[in-house]
């Protein structure tokens, strides 16, 4: 039983020595997929997305009209399609594409700003968010809908750090609970949490709360953050990095259950997914990914037949 014991430690031992290393030099991110697989749970095996199962299913595809700089993107239940918000003119656009990436529609809008990510947050409502003012605002996008008009749009503005380039980079929704999370780039990788921002009345209270679990995991093993989603049904966050070329699962608790590689020869990809900067994901657990100039990216669980 001691030797077992000692085996166990032994294998620990080497396999986190092996992540230092991959954090730290680069090495195949693939070890940490067998790192995590010594050291998780069974029930977080159990409950977890199992990034590390899938292989892409379809990309890239080019979004017709998206421009050159896509910056995010989100599945919408209501409509069945995906809202991917592009900038690079005088104004941002939100576009609305099916699951293959056909083009919907097309809607401009007022707002000349730098906008890093868009989250659904029920029936025709949505969530921009605004990097470099580190900004949040809320619209109604209506199915006859041609343009968003961004006047009078609910707001929330605040400062944490500097901004510039390496503010809030990603947002997602979570329905149950009816928060937003936003997450701050790099220098350093933060999260936050805001309760009470979708609320009416002048009696609305903001909280906000930063996710320090989050964020320790997350700083082991990605350079920068680029985009993030709640998936619903595993109650589980995904995690884009751009710098590290990877797609990150966190469970409820803030730990990390699976990896996946987002780099030539992993997961059916013939060639590294260049500056990943969106990620979304349906009920069904399809992860859609955007990355510039304007691609899509579409993965779906590896199921191997008995």
């Amino acid at each position: 039983m001691k030797h077992s014991k000692k085996l166990s430690l032994g294998i620990i031992i080497i396999l986190t020595l092996a992540v230092i290393a991959i954090n730290y030099f680069d090495i195949d991110n693939k070890l940490y997929n067998e790192y995590l697989s010594h050291t998780i749970t069974r029930e977080q095996r159990e409950d977890a997305i199992g990034l590390n199962e899938y292989e892409l299913a379809a990309g890239p595809l080019k979004l017709a009209d998206a421009g050159d700089q896509v910056s995010g993107v989100t599945w919408c239940p209501v409509t069945d399609s995906l809202y991917v918000v592009s900038g690079g003119g005088s104004a941002i656009n939100v576009l609305e594409y099916d699951r293959n990436g056909n083009l919907k529609r097309k809607l401009t809008s007022n707002l000349n700003a730098d906008v890093e990510g868009i989250a659904w947050a029920d029936g025709d409502r949505f969530i921009i968010v605004n990097e470099r003012q580190q900004e949040l605002l809320m619209v109604d996008i209506k199915t006859s809908s041609n343009e968003i008009d961004f006047s009078n749009a609910p707001s929330f503005t605040f400062g944490i750090g500097e901004g510039g380039n390496k503010g809030f980079e990603g947002i997602a929704w979570d329905p149950e609970t009816k928060s937003i999370y936003v997450l701050k780039e790099r220098d350093p990788i933060r999260i936050f949490r805001i309760d009470g921002f979708t609320e009416q009345g002048k009696d609305r209270k903001l909280v906000i709360t930063e996710q320090k679990e989050m964020e320790k995991s997350l700083r082991f093993f990605n350079r920068d953050l680029s985009g993030m989603h709640y998936d619903t049904v595993s109650r589980h966050f995904v995690v884009l990095s751009d710098q590290s070329d990877s797609l990150t699962e966190l469970d409820e608790n803030g730990d990390t259950v699976s990896v996946m590689e987002l780099e030539k020869g992993w997961h059916g990809l013939k060639n590294t997914i260049k500056q990943p900067e969106g990620v979304t994901m349906d009920r069904q657990g399809t992860v859609f990914i955007v990355g510039e100039p304007d691609y899509l990216f579409v993965f779906k669980k590896h199921i191997v037949s008995e």
